[in-house]
């Protein structure tokens, strides 16, 4: 029977993006109006059980009464990694590109719901065969690329087929279909998918930017520009041109006034008009100059002394005091997006064993790391699905509470007696024992009930013989803390194993990110102290992705996600052997490997990545993450507790209560967004 418009099965309408994980540490939603209200507003459900936004405030301006002009001043923290948007892998690049391209469909910021963008119309047929088929309609007025040449049908057949012969490693849309043309029938396109898809209309119809085929068809994207080859930077159908594009300083958007005030374009569409948080008519600002500060710090610094009107992220921690005391500065809150993690590379010896994994995450002091160096303004990890996005998470399935439930409280920090200090024999003695915690039980001292689905972690026990001999490492030797013990694995000290070298955790550069260069110095003296050889590497984010998601030359990294999916399929990018690397140039989303060997969770997450039932995807997708949760190809750090600062003394029209309104909802904001002195009336 065919489906239409399965709004309940909603997707990221965008890919994910790497966000540094220290600088794009973004957050759950706290309520309020901008300003200095720090209540906690708990989030809805729709009638199907998933997490919503509610509460997102009401815009009451009449989009008639708004005078265009003025440009926004954006910071960011790191540099922008490729103007193209086939080869962009970061938040960074993804906030310039943005206004330059449209998709499919669009996602609603409050409910979720897929909406119409540049398709209009669509239909899930032949659902429970192996490769269903999607038909939809395009709109046939108002579009017009920025280079002045109009859009076309064979625009749309050629950006899904670029996919398609291209396999761009920062896309995965291409795995879930595996032809388009012309439909035969009542509608104008037929897409064939490749595979069964839960979320087919946001993630196949909302996944691939429409490509100009009279610009693309002639270059290599690996090696191809747009700054270089044309005037006006990349060639899109959205609002605004990336006219200027020096990634070590500094990007510039400017918005088509003559074709934002054109009565068919997407601004214009009839759920916009009727959205109570939505302006129609937008943009309404002539443009966006991003700054490029290279650290939080200056960013903040810039942000604070008035150079710029706002920047990416939450606002830094030490900093949110003195906003909420400076006239003209807001704080618009918002709902995590994302989350930042550390990622163990599961292919080396012996970071390939869950024990090990789960041993060293029980020296992760994730109080000091939540009250000492952020004042409670992140929220401790546990699960790879962010609060902001909790349709999915165990809790809400099961009933649970969010976060604090102890089913989420596995890979607690292990101190001794209550105090700062370690339990170091607890943690040697888990290694010893050969256990896993996998099962209810008690685990270096700490209960826990098992999980809420009942999955198990994929070992029941250690994969390698643990042992404690006298120090012979270097680094240990050297340590800066008493260290009266060495691991021994199957016999070898750790270096011994790794090519005469201690376990590499790589760490932003410190002056960038100080609290990040803390918390990871206090877990490699408390590692020390187990008698785990760890040292530190800074490293520049950039570097550090091509190395993490290029060449998986790597043994522990930080980083984070942001604008991850509302409804769990993120999983699927991030921990699915399919999308993991091979040691080529290709970009992997599953930079750990994970899957690859003998821990895995293939076969649950492409059971929920092929549910087209909301209620039975969200507890497929809950018992994944469950799994994932205990086998630990990521220790998930924290979830921010969202703070965008804003000159709310110059601005209106932002949207608050909304997810991460800097960077995945960011289309939302610019487009709403206007100078406060040019509202008339």
């Amino acid at each position: 029977m065919p489906r239409r418009r399965n709004r309940s099965g909603t997707d990221e309408s965008r890919r994910n993006f790497l966000k540094a994980s220290g600088a794009g540490a973004v957050a759950l939603s706290l309520a309020g109006c901008s300003g200095n209200n720090d209540g906690e507003d708990p989030q809805g459900t729709d009638s199907n059980g998933n997490g919503t936004t509610q509460g997102a405030n009401t815009v009451d301006v009449n989009p008639e009464n708004i005078k265009p002009g003025g440009t926004l001043r954006y910071g960011l923290p790191e540099a922008p990694d490729s103007p193209s948007i086939i080869l962009q892998s970061s938040v960074y690049s993804a906030v310039g590109l943005s206004p330059v391209y449209n998709y499919g469909v669009s996602q609603d910021p409050v409910t979720f719901e897929v909406k119409p963008s540049v398709f209009t119309d669509w239909e899930l047929q032949n659902a429970d065969s192996e490769k269903p088929d999607v038909y939809f309609n395009a709109r046939s007025d108002g579009l017009e690329w920025n280079d002045g040449e109009s859009f076309k049908t064979e625009d749309i057949l050629f950006s899904y087929q670029f996919m398609l012969d291209n396999e761009p490693g920062q896309y995965s849309v291409y795995n879930d279909y595996e032809s388009i043309e012309e439909a035969s029938n009542d509608w104008d396109f037929h897409i064939k998918l490749s595979r069964q898809v839960g979320v087919w209309d946001s993630k196949v119809l909302g996944y691939v930017p429409m490509l100009p085929k009279h610009i693309w068809e002639n270059v290599d994207y690996q090696n191809y520009n747009p700054m270089d080859e044309n005037e006006e930077g990349p060639v899109g159908t959205g609002p605004g041109k990336l006219v200027q594009y020096n990634p070590d300083t500094s990007m510039q958007v400017k918005f088509r006034r003559d074709y934002i005030e054109n009565t068919y374009a997407l601004n214009n569409l009839d759920w916009i008009k009727e959205h109570s948080s939505l302006l129609h008519g937008g943009p309404f600002l002539d443009g966006v100059n991003f700054k490029v500060y290279g650290g939080v710090a200056p960013m903040t610094q810039a942000f604070m002394n008035g150079d710029i009107d706002t920047h990416y992220g939450s606002l830094d921690v030490s900093s949110i005091p003195k906003a909420k005391k400076q006239d003209g500065i807001g704080l618009v809150k918002g709902y995590d997006s994302g989350f930042s993690y550390y990622g163990f590379n599961l292919r080396r010896q012996p970071l390939d064993d869950v024990a090990f994994r789960q041993a060293m995450a029980f020296m992760w002091d994730e109080q000091f790391w939540v009250k000492s160096l952020k004042g409670n303004f992140v929220i401790k990890g546990d699960y790879a699905q962010s609060p902001g996005y909790k349709g999915v998470r165990p809790e809400t399935v099961h009933d649970g509470e969010l976060l604090t439930a102890p089913e989420t409280e596995a890979f607690n920090f292990r101190g001794q007696d209550g105090s700062k200090q370690p339990n170091v024999e607890a943690v040697r003695k888990f290694l010893t024992d050969g256990q896993v915690v996998s099962k209810s039980g008690t685990y270096a001292g700490q209960d826990f009930p098992g999980t809420f689905s009942g999955v198990e972690a994929s070992q029941s026990e250690a994969k390698h013989e643990y042992t404690f001999d006298s120090v012979q490492s270097s680094i240990l030797q050297d340590a800066d803390v008493e260290v009266d013990k060495e691991i021994r694995v199957n016999g070898q000290t750790v270096p011994e194993m790794m090519d005469g070298n201690p376990i590499t955790l790589f760490i932003d550069p410190p002056s960038e990110q100080p609290d990040e260069a803390e918390a990871i110095q206090q877990w490699a003296s408390n590692l020390h102290r187990v008698g785990i050889p760890v040292r530190t590497e800074p490293i520049a984010f950039n570097t550090m992705s091509g190395k993490v998601f290029n060449q998986e030359d790597f043994d522990i990294y930080p980083m984070g996600w942001g604008g991850t999916s509302a409804y769990g399929t993120s999983l699927h990018s991030f921990f699915h052997s399919q999308n993991a690397g091979d040691d080529t140039e290709q970009f992997a989303y599953n930079s750990t490997g994970y899957g690859v060997g003998d821990s895995g969770a293939d076969d649950l997450l492409s059971d929920a990545y092929s549910e087209t039932d909301p209620e039975a995807r969200a507890k497929k997708f809950a018992r994944a993450m469950e799994k994932i949760y205990l086998d630990m190809p990521y220790m998930l750090r924290d979830y921010s507790k969202y703070r965008w600062p804003m000159n709310t003394n110059k601005f209106g029209g932002y949207v608050e209560n909304i997810v991460d309104p800097g960077y995945a909802n960011w289309s939302t904001e610019y487009g709403n967004m206007y100078l406060n002195e040019n509202l008339e009336g």
